[in-house]
Parts: C-alpha cells; sequence; structure tokens
C-alpha cells in the first residue's frame, strides 16, 4: 500500500472547513487550492457589498431619527444628495444675490436725498441771486455808494430806429 499526501492534505482541509465535503476526489491540490481561494474572495466581495449597501431601506422618519442623523442613512436621502446640494446652492446665489439688490437700493436712496439736496440748494441760490439782481435792489445799491453818479430815469424808455 503507497502512502498518498494528497489525500491526507484533502482530508484535512475538509476537516477545516476550506473544502466542502462533496469536492471531486479526483482534483489536484493546485485546483482545489484555486477552488478554495475562489470561495474566500467571494465571501470578501460580498462582506464588501454588504458594508457598502450600510443604509436603511425605510427609516421611520420621527424627531429621534432626525437628531440621532440616523434618516442620512436611507436609502431616498441619499439617492437625492445631488438634487439638495443644488437646492443649496441656488439658496447661496439667492441670499447673495438679494444683499447685492439691497445695497444697490440703499445706495440708490442715499443718492437721491443728495440730488434732492443740492435741487434745493441751487434753488435756494438762484432765488437768492435773483432777489439780489431786481431793479429795485441794484437801485438801492447804486444809492448808497457814495462815488456813483447814476440815477433812476424819469422819462420813459424810446426805441431807437435804424434806416
Amino acid at each position: 500500500m503507497s502512502y498518498n499526501l494528497d489525500d491526507d492534505i484533502k482530508e484535512m482541509a475538509k476537516a477545516s472547513g476550506n473544502l466542502p465535503e462533496d469536492a471531486d476526489d479526483n482534483k489536484t491540490l493546485a485546483e482545489l487550492e484555486a477552488e478554495t481561494e475562489e470561495r474566500e474572495l467571494r465571501k470578501e466581495a460580498e462582506e464588501t457589498v454588504v458594508a457598502d449597501e450600510n443604509y436603511d431601506e425605510d427609516v421611520e422618519l420621527s424627531l429621534r431619527t432626525i437628531i440621532g442623523g440616523d434618516f442620512l442613512r436611507s436609502r431616498i436621502f441619499i439617492s437625492q444628495v445631488g438634487y439638495m446640494m443644488y437646492i443649496v446652492l441656488l439658496i447661496v446665489i439667492y441670499t447673495w444675490n438679494r444683499y447685492e439688490y439691497q445695497d444697490d437700493i440703499l445706495l440708490e436712496d442715499a443718492l437721491r436725498k443728495e440730488l434732492k439736496d443740492v435741487k434745493y440748494n441751487v434753488l435756494t441760490q438762484s432765488s437768492e441771486l435773483m432777489n439780489y439782481l431786481r431793479q429795485s435792489n441794484v437801485e438801492q445799491v447804486i444809492k448808497q455808494t457814495p462815488d456813483s453818479m447814476l440815477s433812476t430815469s424819469v422819462s420813459a424808455p424810446f426805441l431807437l430806429r435804424t434806416p
């Protein structure tokens, strides 16, 4: 009777659970090791997929889940993250635009007030000038100067006609 090392290794692999009981006895040791490795890789891949899908299908929306943050792992929330970021971007742009608009309105109001003040100032100066240049005021100024020889005319004005 000859001693077969492969048979002993197969028996040890079956006993440790790395080799299924219904494994074919005709396979070589390399084939069995490849199958075992493939099985382990599949098991790791399944664990990774389960870890990646670590979100709840249906999370009951309550104050406790909101405060605890459990709703952030729901499938619906995760699928809508891009849309929510878009909405937040629009809100930021809207708020920024509103502040800019308010600044423009405040500047416009200040400029209108300044324009009104300038108009009133010009109106006041023009009325003072009109009052100063009135004929009666000019006559009074002329009479008050001692070296002036001008006086008010007593005859009516007349037109000169040129041929």
